[in-house]
């Protein structure tokens, strides 16, 4: 088992402070936070102070030297790079904001080929990641995931802005895109890390198949929970799934589930069992 008892994590807000005083909490015994990387210098300095360790609040490039494990928890717009520059340094490295890895595939695929050091993504909110990884092995025919997610959640989206839509009155259910995984990162990349993840778990390294894959984004006014529909079909049978996952209530465009999917995965890293594919 790799030791990984210094953490670095970029990022202070919900899902990043979630781990950290999860860290802080429960496994001071095999791990520490030792470095914090935020924009925000004053929430990075009052998430530093409620911990234990008093982590540094230190740059990207300090954090990842500092660091055996490198968590993201930033955005999508800068996850491709963390990823990239741990893999370099040879670090393991736990990337929350999936989306952004579409956005520079060839970085950090690059720099993984040549690493020591692990890439790790989790499930997010999005159950099913397993089933989707063994029906891959054969012979995945079509994916179709439908998000669908309180109008709130989704009025600051490039896509909806962009479109100007108008969501805030909605009185029922709307269909506001639907797309490949790609684009749907684009218009949406707080909310639909999930699509991302979806892919990656599809696609097998070095294979040339490429499922038929369709993402609908739908804004509900009638939910107080994010919902994602998954269903796949392939060559030994078919996969549906439905989770809803209640909002943050640290930020309503991450789903608690998501949360707490990156605590199981930090979980599994820290611990000698491992459950699942």
């Amino acid at each position: 088992m790799i030791q990984l008892n210094r953490i670095g994590i970029v990022g202070c807000g919900a899902i990043g402070s979630a781990l950290a005083k999860a860290i802080d909490r429960d496994y001071a015994n095999v791990a520490r936070v030792v470095a914090l990387a935020e924009q925000d210098h004053a929430r990075a300095r009052m998430l530093s102070q409620s911990l234990r360790s008093r982590p540094a609040i230190v740059s990207l490039p300090q954090l990842i030297r500092r660091s055996d494990l490198v968590i993201e928890a930033a955005a999508a717009s800068i996850s491709a790079r963390v990823a990239q520059l741990a893999l370099s340094a040879h670090r393991e490295v736990l990337i929350m904001s999936t989306g952004g890895l579409l956005r520079a595939p060839a970085s950090w695929r690059r720099a993984a080929g040549r690493s020591r050091g692990r890439l790790h993504i989790p499930s997010g909110a999005l159950c099913g990641v397993d089933g989707i990884k063994a029906m891959a092995v054969g012979t995945i025919r079509r994916i179709r995931l439908t998000t669908r997610k309180p109008p709130r959640a989704l009025a600051t989206a490039p896509f909806v802005l962009a479109n100007r839509l108008r969501l805030a009155h909605l009185r029922g259910p709307k269909l506001v895109f639907e797309g490949s995984p790609a684009d749907v990162v684009k218009g949406f990349p707080q909310n639909t890390n999930v699509a991302a993840t979806m892919l990656f778990a599809s696609t097998v390294p070095g294979s040339r198949r490429r499922p038929k894959t369709t993402v609908r984004v739908v804004a509900d006014p009638g939910l107080r929970t994010n919902v994602h529909e998954l269903e796949v079909e392939g060559d030994c049978g078919r996969l549906s799934v439905r989770v809803e996952s209640r909002p943050s209530q640290a930020n309503p465009k991450t789903s608690e589930l998501a949360i707490r999917s990156a605590l199981a995965t930090v979980r599994q890293l820290l611990t000698p069992i491992r459950v699942g594919t």
